[in-house]
């Protein structure tokens, strides 16, 4: 809190004034501003402001001089003091009861004392209260800075605020979770909790929908049961880490007035507790490292004896000697959903890297929800999922777990576009790599046949590897240049998609009213386009060998054979 009117009325410029109206209340009406004001009063009033008036501009009008401290009353202003003995001599009864209602004080000061000497008294108190708030804040902040070289934890780190601040102070991290509690905070920490577990995911910049006040520390007011609660962001690197989690005095309205020295020292606060966080997120960046390394030397092969892995495995919490399963994640849309968001560069590669450890954390919580061990990175790309299943079930173990770890990424990342690769194959016990290659081949091959946003197997890939092998025969790439490489070209030229038209009427076994429904045409538009590639081709779509060559010819140039 600033100074107080009581503060100021103790000045020996104003020894000689009076107050007049609601007295009681200069011990707790702050002052933080001085001004000499005339009527009519203007815009750049400002609140906790103690105006300055001769009353100059009311003449000897009631009325206007009534309407005039309305007005300041209004711009919530500390006090009006009033020189009296020139333009304004007494006081109306109706003004004084006016500004006592509103519990408004109003001062008499003589005429002899000079404006100018209350205003460089209560300057000169000012900066004076200003100076020393300055260095409390820089004394707490010297306090924390040397505890958080000491290697303290945020316990320590909230204690020495709670010393200055005079409240009882929790840090939460960024979803809500509490990272520190200050002495004398158990009932704070406890309605913290029951009210955290109503959060249906991470805090935003506005957690609440509150006014947010002050702008300047940007905190959201709230309400925990009964107890009032200031939130405060604790920011890094431009996104939000944490909070500072503050109780207020009991009967703190929904618009609570921060002082400017709980302003400064929040600023302090907040800045110097961003350092918790940095060191944690470094912490836990190293590890992340250590671990994604570890995941992808065991998708490539690349390791030492068994002996030295299974040594790596437990410094990682990791375990080995379990049968896994390794999945393939390839996000397909990532650059179009944070174009969508913003254009700027910066902003990409902040929203992906964000992004990335969305997924990854939504897809380690679906493995935990169905009691499966996990080893997961994100490598070239694509995440790389080592999930744990049993041998006798392996292929409904994986579907469950995608199942759950997609709805899971859409609550996150709501239109994120997923291909998944699965090496079901060489499922087991120390088949990392042989899993991983398995998994590779199916997303590679699964991706050209279906598009992406799919599920693939090893096993579903099985006609496509056969053909893969088959690609390079003179033979087969002649056929199938003179089937659908016409069809290509055509629709380069004429845009009319016949190759995308004979590969549903295939799918469909020839059924002509689902081909219609499932590429949006007429029925006269679909017998059109048929015709038109009988003609393109020269094989006939009622003949079962011509059906299968055509079949076959759409398999091999979707396995690239068209690049060979």
């Amino acid at each position: 809190m600033s100074i107080t009117m009581k503060e100021v009325m103790e000045l020996n410029e104003l020894n000689t004034a009076k107050v007049l109206t609601a007295e009681p209340r200069l011990p707790n009406q702050p002052v933080e501003l001085v001004s000499i004001i005339e009527a009519p009063v203007d815009v750049f009033e400002r609140q906790n402001e103690f105006v300055l008036t001769t009353g100059i501009g009311c003449g000897s009008d009631p009325a206007l001089f009534k309407g005039f401290v309305q007005d300041i009353i209004d711009s919530k202003a500390a006090a009006l003091g009033i020189a009296t003995g020139c333009y304004i001599f007494d006081i109306p009864p109706e003004t004084l009861r006016l500004a006592e209602e509103h519990q408004f004080p109003m001062i008499q000061i003589p005429w002899n004392v000079r404006f100018a000497h209350i205003t460089q008294a209560i300057l000169g108190k000012l900066n004076n209260w200003h100076r020393i708030v300055l260095e409390r804040s820089e004394e707490m902040q010297r306090q924390l800075l040397q505890v958080f070289l000491e290697g303290a934890d945020y316990s320590e780190a909230v204690e020495i605020i709670y010393q200055r601040v005079g409240r009882p102070v929790v840090i939460i991290d960024h979803e809500g979770r509490i990272k520190g509690e200050s002495s004398n905070s158990s009932g704070l920490v406890t309605k913290w909790s029951h009210h955290s577990r109503s959060l249906s995911g991470p805090l935003t910049v506005d957690p609440f929908p509150i006014p947010q006040y002050p702008p300047k520390t940007d905190a959201g007011w709230f309400m925990l049961k009964d107890q009032s609660a200031l939130l405060v962001p604790i920011r890094s690197a431009h996104k939000i880490q944490g909070y500072l989690l503050f109780s207020l005095p009991d009967g703190t309205s929904a618009d609570p007035s921060l002082g400017k020295a709980e302003e400064q020292l929040l600023e302090y606060a907040v800045t110097s507790v961003a350092l918790w966080f940095q060191r944690e997120y470094s912490i836990q960046e190293t590890e992340m490292r250590l671990r994604g390394d570890f995941v992808w030397n065991l998708a490539t092969g690349q390791r030492d004896s068994w002996d030295r892995v299974l040594s790596q495995a437990k410094a990682l919490d990791y375990e080995l000697m379990l049968p896994y399963v390794c999945i393939l994640g390839l996000p397909e849309n990532f650059n179009e959903l944070a174009e969508q968001k913003s254009p700027d560069p910066l902003f990409h590669q902040h929203w992906l890297q964000g992004s990335i450890l969305s997924v990854e954390k939504q897809l380690h919580e679906a493995a935990k929800a169905l009691h499966r061990k996990t080893m997961i990175t994100f490598f070239q790309d694509q995440f790389i999922i080592y999930l744990e299943v049993p041998m006798n079930n392996v292929k409904e173990s994986v579907d469950a777990f995608l199942d759950l770890a997609e709805m899971k990424v859409q609550r996150s990342l709501p239109g994120l576009v997923l291909s998944w690769g699965i090496g079901e194959n060489h499922a087991g016990v120390k088949t990392f790599h042989e899993s991983f290659q398995d998994a590779q081949v199916a997303i590679n091959i699964g991706r050209r046949q279906k598009g992406p946003g799919h599920r693939h197997t090893y096993a579903s890939t099985d006609i496509f590897r056969i053909l893969l092998s088959l690609a390079d025969h003179p033979d087969l790439q002649k056929m199938t240049l003179s089937t659908v490489g016409v069809l290509i070209d055509y629709d380069q030229q004429r845009g009319l998609d016949l190759f995308k038209t004979l590969s549903v009427y295939i799918r469909n076994r020839g059924n002509i009213s689902k081909t219609a429904r499932d590429l949006f045409l007429h029925r006269q538009s679909l017998h059109y386009r048929l015709q038109k590639i009988e003609s393109l081709t020269g094989r006939s779509l009622v003949d079962p060998d011509d059906i299968f060559l055509m079949d076959l010819s759409i398999k091999l140039w979707n396995t690239g054979i068209s690049q060979t």
